[in-house]
């Protein structure tokens, strides 16, 4: 069954007409558990072997810099990365009181105009498919970024080191 953000996302992506290559939803499998893991080791402090936050942001390791956004995070946070770049997207929705991720994969466009379409939207993480970097924007409309370049580009609009 399909949560209410997925469920709202496809319908941004039928309305919007965006082609696949543009934007699209990655196949529920058995990677879903391998990328996520794959991007906790990249970019958190893991204090537990098995455990594993659904906050990432609040374990960032160090060097990662965050901005609090006074408007539109959303587009800030797409304006920071190479606009030919397909990268993954990452969204954090809690379903029956279990918190889940739902990825994607699109241009940084692409993903502006899906997010601006939706109401549900909690943690947002855009991932580097090489897991260079991660960029986040919580539900405090805070922007963290981690992994050049974009903690150089955030660091330029006045972002603070965390560590």
């Amino acid at each position: 069954m399909w949560s209410d953000l997925r469920v709202e996302i496809e319908q941004a992506r039928q309305r919007l007409q965006l082609p696949e290559q543009d934007f699209a939803p990655l196949p529920f499998t058995t990677e879903w558990a391998r990328l996520e893991e794959q991007i906790y080791r990249a970019f958190c402090c893991l204090d537990h072997p098995t455990a594993r936050p659904c906050w990432l942001w609040e374990h960032l390791r160090p060097g990662a810099v965050g901005l609090v956004c006074a408007d539109d995070p959303l587009t800030l946070l797409t304006s920071l990365i190479d606009p030919n770049e397909t990268v993954w997207l990452m969204l954090n929705e809690t379903v029956n009181f279990e918190d889940n991720f739902w990825f994607y994969q699109g241009t940084p466009r692409a993903i502006r105009s899906i997010l601006a379409e939706c109401c549900y939207l909690d943690e947002v993480y855009l991932i580097s498919k090489k897991y260079t970097w991660l960029l986040c924007v919580n539900h405090h409309d805070a922007l963290y970024g981690i992994g050049s370049p974009v903690q150089e580009r955030l660091l330029t609009r006045g972002a603070k080191s965390l560590s």
